[in-house]
C-alpha cells in the first residue's frame, strides 16, 4: 500500500508488519457509564449553545456555540448524556480540535479502542484513518453497510468521534439510523421473541480480507456473542443491536430463521426512512454518535473525489438487556403531549386575541 497520497506529514501505520501486532491487546472495557448522571435538563451544556437544530423529533441534533476542546467536565457528562439521547450530535467549525484534542475528547468518555486491522495515526494508535485512497476502498470509509461500530468486541464501542480533513467537492454524506424507532416500531410479539435471543458479531470479514492480502493485524479479530436487544445504559432504552457488517447469526435458531430475521432487520435500517438522519461534511465538522443505539453509512457517491477523517472510537461496556427497561417512545410520549399542549395554547390564545379584536372594532 502507498501512503504518498497522504495529506498530513504524520506518518501512518498501514499493517502490523510496520509496527506491533498487540496494540489491540490494550482494548479494554469502560469502568464507568458517560453520562449517566448528567443533569437531565443539561444546563452547564446548553448554556453555551447559542442555536439547536433537532433533525427530526426523536433523532439526530445539531449544535452551534459549543467548542468541542473547551468542554468542562460537567458539559462533557452532558453532552454524552445528549448523545444517547439524539443518538448522533453534530457540530460545525472546530477549527481547534486537532488531534491532541480530539483524543482528549474521547478519553473523557472511557478507554479508546485500537482497531485490530484499520490504518492508524503513528503517535497515537487510537485514532483511526478512513482514507478513500486505501485499498481495497470498500473495506475503508466508502462502504454502503449499516453497522455500529467494532461490535464484534466483547466491550463494544459506546461512542465514536469523527471529522473529516478532506472532503470530496459533492457526496460523501454520512447516514444514521435509530435503533431505538426500529425496537419501538416492531410488533409486540416480535419484541418478545427478540428479547430472548443473542447473535454472534464476528470480524469475519476483517478475516477475509487478511486472508486475501496477508496483511497482520494490530490484535485480536474477536467474535463474540450479544444481546439481539440491548438496553442503553445511559437512556435505559430498548435498542435492536445487530447489524449487517459484522453480526454472523442468530443463536440457538435454524440458519434459515437467523438469515430470515436478520434480513428483515437490515431491511428495516437502510429502507426506514423516518428513522434515519443524514450529515452533509463541511470542514471542521464533527459527528459524535452512539453505537449502542445507532447505525450508520458512509456514503459511496463522491467518486471521482476523495476524502479523509479521523475518527477515535470509545469502547463502552459489555452489552445486556434488562426486560425491565424503557423505551425511547414512552419517554417521548411525555415530551410530545407537553409539545401538543403549548401549540393548542398558543392556538387558543391567538384565537382569544382575534376574537378580542373583532370585539373591539365592531
Amino acid at each position: 500500500m502507498s501512503v504518498t497520497a497522504i495529506t498530513t506529514a504524520e506518518k501512518i501505520i498501514l499493517d502490523a508488519s510496520q509496527q506491533d501486532e498487540a496494540l489491540s491487546d490494550r482494548n479494554t472495557h469502560a469502568t464507568r457509564v458517560a453520562g449517566k448522571g448528567a443533569d437531565p435538563e443539561k444546563k452547564a451544556l446548553f448554556a453555551s449553545v447559542t442555536k439547536r437544530i433537532d433533525y427530526t423529533p426523536k433523532f439526530g441534533t445539531e449544535l452551534h456555540g459549543i467548542r468541542l476542546s473547551e468542554l468542562t467536565e460537567q458539559q462533557s457528562e452532558e453532552l454524552a448524556a445528549l448523545i444517547a439521547e439524539r443518538g448522533v450530535v453534530f457540530f460545525r467549525d472546530q477549527e481547534d480540535l486537532d488531534l491532541a484534542e480530539h483524543v482528549k475528547l474521547g478519553k473523557r468518555w472511557g478507554p479508546l479502542h485500537v482497531h485490530p486491522l484499520i490504518p492508524h495515526n503513528q503517535a497515537n494508535p487510537e485514532v483511526i484513518v478512513l482514507d478513500s485512497r486505501y485499498q481495497p476502498p470498500a473495506r475503508y470509509n466508502t462502504n454502503n453497510s449499516w453497522h455500529s461500530d467494532v461490535s464484534f468486541e466483547p466491550a463494544p464501542s459506546s461512542f465514536s468521534i469523527l471529522t473529516f480533513d478532506e472532503i470530496p467537492e459533492s457526496g460523501g454524506d454520512t447516514a444514521w439510523s435509530n435503533g431505538y424507532a426500529l425496537y419501538d416500531g416492531l410488533s409486540e410479539p416480535i419484541k418478545k421473541f427478540l428479547e430472548g435471543l443473542t447473535a454472534t458479531h464476528s470480524s469475519d470479514n476483517f478475516k477475509v480480507l487478511q486472508a486475501l492480502t496477508g496483511r497482520k493485524t494490530f490484535g485480536k479479530l474477536n467474535d463474540t456473542e450479544h444481546p439481539v436487544i440491548r438496553t442503553n445504559p445511559v437512556t435505559g432504552w430498548k435498542s435492536v443491536f445487530v447489524n449487517a457488517v459484522f453480526t454472523r447469526e442468530i443463536n440457538n435458531v435454524s440458519q434459515a430463521e437467523s438469515k430470515w430475521i436478520l434480513e428483515y432487520l437490515h431491511d428495516l435500517v437502510s429502507k426506514r426512512l423516518d428513522y434515519q438522519v443524514r450529515f452533509r461534511w463541511a470542514k471542521h465538522s464533527v459527528a459524535i454518535w452512539d453505537n449502542r443505539s445507532t447505525f450508520h453509512t458512509g456514503v459511496p457517491d463522491f467518486k471521482p473525489f476523495f476524502r479523509r477523517g479521523l475518527r477515535v472510537t470509545v469502547s463502552g461496556e459489555i452489552p445486556f438487556f434488562d426486560p425491565n427497561s424503557g423505551t425511547q417512545a414512552q419517554a417521548w410520549e411525555a415530551e410530545a403531549n407537553a409539545i401538543i399542549a403549548k401549540q393548542e395554547a398558543a392556538a387558543k390564545a391567538k384565537a382569544e386575541a382575534l376574537e378580542k379584536a373583532s370585539a373591539t372594532t365592531a
